[in-house]
């Protein structure tokens, strides 16, 4: 039979294994994991030998009516075969049940004895990724603990170097990870910080690759998770989230390093499940409330630098918040702007498409590599 394997990190629920029409069925839909949102799911799926199996598997995405904006189910997810690398598994067939019910399809080689592939809906990142990341960079990013998490994990910062609150200069902070499984974003991220290693990026950089570990870890999808949404925690009065409150910390110690208005934050995130492009959000109250700042001007060239892969529009302002379940909180982008007072922006980059083309994981770094040049630019004063 096949098996479905329970890891640390997987998310998935509803598992059936069976044989069906002449072909091995596994069928299963992401689980919540407490959470009010579903989309995120990862699995193992093993051929545990005791009987010969038929050489196909029929792999059904069920309910995905009830995954965040996948109505038209329209996404790649990927797959890996025992040990070797994740692939795009293809866009699938999309089946409409008699009573409305979606689900989506794949065909694909069953596992030799033995045997596995495992599924996700976008290629992983995991601290493994990170650590490889930061082997092959030659010792350019310390890592340091800051503090730990709800679940007692650590929580650690990247930087370049401490800068010198005696001796400010422009500075960047980078995040990602607010959402756990938002992992598009995650290899962004990784193509920034290699470019900034490469070039050896002079000016002070810190950065939390992971700003909820746990969620990581258990396989949570993370947006509007319990007990709260961790970009919805950032006050306006306080922070709901100890890790919020460790990375506000953060913040301030970079703060206290740089010059505010010749500085950026960057968040990275990932969008709606069949949204494709990259877009990036921001305040348009920047322009009357901090004139100095050059928000519009970085996010305009990061926009041109990313064609054709930016979405059009690129810059964008959230129009969710009156409807979200969350009510008045703050996020990070008015932590910054409100509080802490340094410009920011965060961006959105598909699971799966932009420009037209499928994303693998080098196309994410080649995207990390353009937003790092315009911030290096930007920085520089050029």
């Amino acid at each position: 039979m096949l098996m479905f394997q329970k890891e640390e990190n997987s998310n998935f629920a509803a598992a059936e294994s069976c044989m069906e029409n002449g072909v091995c069925r596994v069928a299963f839909t992401p689980s919540p994991h407490n959470g009010i949102a579903k989309l995120w799911f990862r699995c193992k799926i093993q051929n545990d030998g005791a009987e010969p199996l038929p050489a196909t598997t029929r792999i059904v995405l069920k309910n995905i009516q009830g995954m965040l904006c996948c109505d038209t189910g329209c996404f790649v997810p990927v797959i890996r075969r025992d040990h070797a690398d994740w692939i795009r598994l293809g866009r699938g067939e999309r089946r409409v049940l008699p009573d409305g019910r979606m689900q989506l399809e794949w065909l694909t080689e069953t596992p030799l004895p033995g045997g596995f592939f495992e599924l996700a809906f976008c290629y992983p990142y995991d601290p493994e990724d990170l650590e490889q990341m930061l082997a092959e960079t030659s010792g350019y990013w310390t890592k340091d603990e800051i503090g730990v998490t709800q679940g007692d994990h650590l929580l650690f910062r990247l930087s370049n170097h401490y800068g010198d609150p005696d001796q400010p200069v422009p500075g960047l902070y980078l995040l990602a990870r607010q959402h756990a499984a938002e992992v598009s974003g995650a290899w962004v991220l990784d193509g920034i910080l290699r470019r900034l290693a490469e070039i050896h990026f002079h000016l002070p950089v810190w950065c939390v690759p992971f700003a909820d570990p746990d969620g990581v870890m258990r396989g949570d999808y993370g947006k509007d998770s319990f007990p709260q949404d961790m970009n919805r925690s950032w006050g306006p009065h306080a922070r709901m989230r100890h890790e919020t409150q460790v990375i506000a910390a953060d913040l301030r110690q970079w703060y206290q390093r740089i010059l505010p208005d010749r500085s950026f934050v960057l968040d990275l995130h990932s969008p709606g499940a069949d949204e494709s492009g990259i877009y990036a959000f921001w305040q348009e109250k920047v322009r009357e409330r901090k004139p100095a700042w050059k928000t519009e001007s970085i996010l305009s060239r990061i926009g041109t630098a990313l064609a054709p892969y930016a979405s059009t529009p690129f810059l964008r302002t959230s129009s969710y918040k009156p409807y979200s379940a969350w009510g008045t909180f703050s996020n990070l982008s008015e932590f910054c702007l409100e509080t802490l007072a340094a410009p920011f922006a965060s961006m959105e980059t598909s699971y799966f498409e932009a420009g037209g083309k499928i994303l693998d994981c080098s196309d994410y770094r080649k995207i990390g590599f353009a937003v790092a040049d315009v911030l290096v630019a930007s920085l520089s004063g050029n």
